[in-house]
């Protein structure tokens, strides 16, 4: 493909004739990489920029993300993400290794039962809340303010161990805010989250972001210092300790500490800090754009709402919380956040850079033909086009259309690409899932979703309106209005 500018560069992204942001997703489907004869392909900038590599096959993307300690592929440096310390995204080799053994224990079963009973105790703060316990009919404007909140909240609760509720007010008044309303300002998507510390402006928002900045900041590093008294205590003592990720963290390393053989494992308190601030800025907000995308699939697709249902009902009943040991019976829940997500990946491309000249292996799409090798040059930008391989024909049948069950067959369960694959999958899959899964159980055993609509807008015009990406730093669906009607239970 032949273009001025690289899509990603600033060029690219103001140019309206050049491809940019919307790129990918207009061009998801996979007549675009038919009319080349390949999977994968080269786009080659004419006026400025280095030549790129973009695919839509599963096996060359394995390559160049699986990573590992001799990986010629690195990702591309987001010094956002270094802000609060080295982590488990932007380390590469053993670094990353190191990272990973120490993060991955703290990924249990105690913490995700911990995930699915706070996400079902904030579903019933929600309710009464916003007054929805008695109602009949609930009108949502915009779902993702819904999805957004509860997201944030259950990681500020079992990421960092915050004791927050729904209830809780975000305003922020003329003194210093308090820790949860510093999470919220500090991962907002305003421009002013980029701008430099010592920048004095005289803008509200950016002063906001500031004060956000240095309260956290004291109360990361102060918490590091309380919770490792507490955890050499309970160590000591052979207790159990809290189970939030940052508990875990500060615990893991703690042990580590007192190991001769495991003490080259340890974390520095920004190593610390910057993985669990990780955990926040990766998991609040993808988790919540496939939230509100389910949502909103589900509502125009009544029929397989109601196939969850019955799940539902056959599993929980109507009468009764689910128990985070029925996660596992409830796929067909399950299935629908997969689904959605493969239809609106938040990381809708994936980005490595070739650290020395290496060999890409590129099967062909052709029968009986014989797979290629080419030479990337050092410095070579390889970009997994994520759009485009969930909706690879040879990967998924009929891609365009809402088909949960596809992801009954175990072979295709195998291919969940939303959360990356390999060893450098996303360590927060299941902490998404199980937060999905407990959220969406409870929403629909209560409540049969509608679309909102609009005056006197029809079902396919609002389909037409929300069914489209909204593509920032993240994709997710457009602002999707929702209504909720009572189940009646016998």
């Amino acid at each position: 493909m032949r273009c001025a500018f690289p899509p990603f560069s600033i060029p690219g992204l103001i140019n309206p004739f050049n491809p940019g942001l919307r790129f990918y997703w207009k061009r998801r489907f996979h007549d675009f990489y038919e009319q080349f004869g390949s999977d994968t392909i080269s786009v080659v900038p004419w006026l400025i920029g280095r030549p790129q590599i973009n695919t839509v096959d599963l096996d060359v993307a394995r390559q160049v993300v699986a990573g590992g300690a001799k990986a010629p592929w690195h990702k591309v440096d987001i010094p956002i993400l270094d802000e609060w310390g080295k982590n488990l995204f932007t380390t590469e080799n053993e670094v990353w290794q190191r990272h990973r053994k120490i993060i991955g224990p703290a990924f249990n079963n105690d913490m995700y039962s911990l995930v699915w009973e706070r996400t079902i105790q904030l579903y019933h703060d929600m309710m009464k809340h916003e007054e929805w316990s008695d109602a009949e009919t609930v009108r949502i404007p915009v779902v993702q303010t819904i999805t957004s909140k509860l997201a944030f909240l259950v990681v500020s609760v079992c990421g960092f161990g915050i004791k927050t509720s729904w209830s809780d007010s975000r305003r922020i008044s003329s003194s210093e805010m308090s820790i949860s309303e510093a999470l919220h300002v500090f991962t907002s998507l305003s421009p002013f989250r980029f701008t430099p510390h010592w920048m004095k402006l005289p803008f509200k928002t950016l002063r906001n972001m500031q004060t956000a900045r240095r309260v956290l900041d004291v109360y990361t590093k102060t918490q590091v210092t309380e919770r490792k008294a507490l955890v050499r205590g309970q160590v000591a003592m052979k207790e159990e300790g809290d189970r939030d990720v940052f508990t875990l963290l500060v615990r893991a390393n703690e042990i580590n500490a007192n190991s001769i053989q495991d003490k080259k494992l340890m974390m520095t308190d920004d190593e610390l800090i910057g993985n669990v601030f990780l955990l926040l800025f990766a998991g609040h907000e993808t988790t919540a754009h496939a939230l509100a995308a389910t949502f909103a699939l589900l509502a125009i697709h009544p029929e397989v709402q109601e196939d969850i249902y019955q799940q539902i009902i056959e599993v929980v009943g109507s009468d009764r919380d689910p128990g985070f040991d029925e996660y596992h019976k409830l796929n067909k829940v399950l299935n629908a956040f997969y689904e959605a997500s493969r239809m609106f990946p938040a990381s809708y491309t994936l980005t490595r850079i070739a650290t020395e000249d290496t060999a890409l292996v590129i099967p062909s799409v052709v029968e009986l033909k014989k797979e290629t090798s080419v030479v990337v040059p050092k410095g070579t930008m390889v970009i997994v086009d994520v759009m485009g391989l969930e909706n690879n024909p040879r990967y998924y049948t009929k891609p365009e259309r809402f088909m949960p069950s596809r992801w009954e067959d175990v072979n295709q369960a195998g291919q969940v690409t939303s959360f990356s694959f390999g060893p450098r999958n996303c360590i927060g899959r299941r902490f998404a899932t199980t937060e999905a899964v407990a959220f969406i159980t409870m929403w629909l055993r209560d409540w049969k979703i509608e679309p909102l609509l609009n005056g006197n807008e029809t079902q396919e015009q609002w389909r037409r309106r929300v069914i489209d990406a909204k593509i920032s730093f993240t994709l997710g669906i457009q602002d999707a209005p929702l209504q909720l009607k009572r189940r009646t239970h016998l």
